[in-house]
């Protein structure tokens, strides 16, 4: 197999996953009451692994891709601008983070960052909609909640990362 055929078909099937995970994860009720957008993010452990495998522009387009066919999934509108926001804002920060630190911060540290940046997002989106800064409240135990959620993710990342084949993780 090429390549770029190869690339391609991992891409697809890592763009498979991520939205089947985050399909499931919506199904279950809310981890934080007041603030029903609060998720752990598993799919963003695909979004790290594939700026790590990949880079940040496949890794863009990927979060792209994983929001528009969640969004078909779910039809719901106000999800799609919750979860683009989150998404791209988590992206940026993990890109940045990972493309000017790492190796000289973890992994793990990358994910929180764009845990916590992922959750600021949604709340500005919600204070937005919802026209209620009092949304703002919530901001402590949602980043709380959040440096809990990106070092989950970017423990799951970083064991993917050094146990699959170099074969299946080595596409720069």
């Amino acid at each position: 197999m090429k390549r770029g055929t190869k690339k391609i078909a991992t891409l697809g099937v890592l763009l498979a996953a991520a939205s089947v995970v985050f399909l499931i994860e919506s199904l279950i009720p809310p981890l934080v009451p007041f603030a029903p957008y609060v998720k752990i993010g598993l799919a963003n452990c695909f979004v790290l692994f594939v700026i790590v495998a990949f880079g940040a522009a496949d890794a863009f387009l990927f979060v792209l891709a994983k929001n528009l066919l969640t969004a078909f999934f779910t039809l719901s509108g106000f999800a799609v601008i919750y979860n683009l926001a989150g998404s791209l804002c988590a992206f940026a920060a993990m890109a940045l983070l990972y493309g000017l630190l790492f190796p000289r911060i973890s992994l793990v540290s990358v994910s929180v960052a764009g845990a916590v940046l992922s959750n600021i997002a949604r709340t500005v989106v919600a204070v937005l909609v919802m026209e209620s800064p009092s949304l703002f409240v919530q901001l402590p135990v949602v980043c709380a909640f959040s440096i809990a959620a990106g070092t989950i993710i970017g423990v799951l990342t970083t064991l993917s990362v050094k146990h699959l084949p170099e074969r299946l993780t080595n596409f720069k």
